[in-house]
């Protein structure tokens, strides 16, 4: 198991993730981080932008789902 949460873009969300390379594997922190900082810019919306990536369009592998080791993980995550 990598030791590290990552997360991949499917191919079929990437217009959605502009900066993104759909079929690439980044660490799920920096995908979390990056979509924060381009809501951040873009003021997309008038909620707080959220860590959580949404499962519909990220595949996972490795790692915990909160990045805490041992965490049980929860339906949906």
């Amino acid at each position: 198991m990598h030791p590290i949460r990552e997360a991949r873009l499917r191919p079929e969300f990437a217009e959605l993730y502009d900066g993104l390379t759909p079929g690439v594997w980044y660490a799920a922190a920096t995908v979390a981080e990056f979509l924060i900082t381009r809501a951040a810019t873009l003021q997309a919306n008038d909620d707080a932008p959220q860590r959580r990536l949404n499962t519909e369009h990220f595949e996972f592998r490795g790692g915990s789902p909160s990045g805490v080791p041992g965490r049980p993980r929860r339906d949906g995550e």
